[in-house]
């Protein structure tokens, strides 16, 4: 749950010229954004995006932009570590889910900002459950494992209300997705909502793991058919925006304009998987296979400048925020107020 220790970086070196490792891990300093024009420090964890980011900085493509990054690699922490090390100072910049982010608020943790979209990982989110529930109906009453204050948990409340159930419905079992998954495997929970990879990761061990719920299911009746979407967003604190706006702005030019294109073009596609599924494999202590990394990055939503603009500035992503604010509220998660128009930034965007 720490800051990137000796030991994690000469792990993480040892991957090879596959990510350029030497460039993207830095030595780790305790200044989120110092003296000099254009330095970052951010925040990573063992997923895709910090993938991608990694593969960006590699290509030489966030120095190209004015942007000197520097990272500090949280080894199997959440986003809500990442949020603590913001508050203390020790880096600028991160990429969390948006419930973290709305969390982090409504507890006046760190007055966060968020700047950009990192991903829209939803369409790889999914309700598995034991072979013999072939239906919502039939997870009543049954146990539910996934991780409390999540996009995960969010994800589950939506599918239950979809088919007019509500949270009180089924026994939920809040434990770290991990625990989740493995408590699933074990047959100790009747279904669970695991992370990105630990979908295909149980999908391989427990072949009978039936796909109850999937993201598809939100557009197919009954009841709304209004598409879900549960973003990761890049954030900052207030003060850094304030005073390093260049830096987050060539920071953005480059993930959205070089990194996004470069795993989304056909012709370079392959390699930037590749090299993401060695970054996320790198400590990982449940390693994925190319493949199911592969179906993460393309079935996952990348946005490129315009695009990221396009959703930031439009009434369907402030309906999503408001939307997850009441799920927290409801769920007493959250009381206190969140003043989402002065959150929301989108002047770094070009």
């Amino acid at each position: 749950m720490h800051p990137l220790r000796r030991r994690d970086r000469r792990h993480f070196l040892r991957m090879g010229a596959g990510l350029g490792a030497a460039a993207v891990l830095p030595s780790v300093r305790a200044l989120a954004a110092d003296a000099r024009p254009g330095a970052l420090t951010m925040g990573l964890l063992r997923n895709p995006v910090s993938g991608l980011i990694a593969v960006t900085d590699q290509k030489g493509w966030f120095k190209q932009a004015g942007v000197e990054l520097e990272s500090i690699l949280f080894a199997g922490a959440g986003g809500p570590k990442v949020i603590q090390a913001m508050g203390g100072g020790s880096i600028a910049l991160g990429s969390v889910s948006v419930t973290a982010a709305l969390l982090a608020l409504a507890g006046n943790a760190v007055p966060l900002r968020i700047i950009s979209i990192s991903t829209d990982p939803a369409p790889v989110f999914a309700l598995l459950s034991a072979p013999e529930i072939d239906s919502m109906q039939k997870l009543a009453g049954k146990r539910v494992a996934t991780t409390a204050g999540t996009g995960l948990h969010y994800f589950l409340v939506r599918a239950l209300a979809k088919h007019g159930m509500k949270p009180s419905d089924v026994e939920f079992v809040n434990l770290p997705v991990g625990d989740a998954q493995a408590a699933f495997l074990a047959q100790r929970v009747d279904a669970v909502v695991p992370s990105l990879t630990g979908r295909y990761y149980i999908r391989n061990l427990r072949k009978d793991t039936r796909e109850l719920f999937v993201h598809e299911d939100f557009t197919r009746p009954p009841g709304t058919t209004a598409r879900f979407d549960d973003y990761d967003v890049f954030i900052a604190p207030a003060g850094v925006v304030d005073s390093a706006k260049p830096a987050l702005r060539a920071f953005l030019a480059a993930y959205h304009g070089k990194g996004v294109p470069y795993l989304r073009n056909p012709a370079t596609q392959g390699e930037a998987i590749a090299a993401v599924t060695r970054y996320v494999n790198a400590e990982q202590k449940s390693p994925t296979d190319e493949q199911a990394m592969r179906e993460q990055l393309v079935r996952s939503g990348f946005f490129d400048l315009a695009e990221a603009r396009r959703i930031m500035t439009s009434p369907a992503f402030r309906a999503g925020l408001d939307d997850q604010v009441r799920f927290l509220s409801e769920s007493r998660q959250a009381t206190a107020r969140i003043a989402l128009d002065d959150v929301i930034v989108t002047d770094l965007l070009g």
